[in-house]
């Protein structure tokens, strides 16, 4: 092994490892400043989820009734 292969090594390491912290702050930086943005859009998105798909669910209700009998009778027996 070289003499600039030992010195080589070790500072790739402390590079990678440097890199990584670096990127896990930043990705944390940019977590924290989502936040607000995220909790605002919340109410919104939460009305969206219940009522917008309300009147589909309700319209599907029917056919998953008719089709229960066909899913009782695939079922194992006890």
């Amino acid at each position: 092994m070289t003499i600039l292969s030992r010195l080589t090594l070790p500072a790739l390491a402390l590079a990678l490892c440097s890199t990584a912290l670096v990127a896990a702050a930043r990705a944390d930086d940019a977590a924290n400043a989502m936040k607000p943005v995220a909790n605002a859009m919340k109410p919104v998105t939460d009305a969206m989820a219940t009522n917008s798909m309300k009147p589909a669910a309700d319209a599907m209700k029917p056919a998953a009734d008719a089709m229960k009998p066909a899913t009782d009778a695939m079922k194992p027996a006890n």
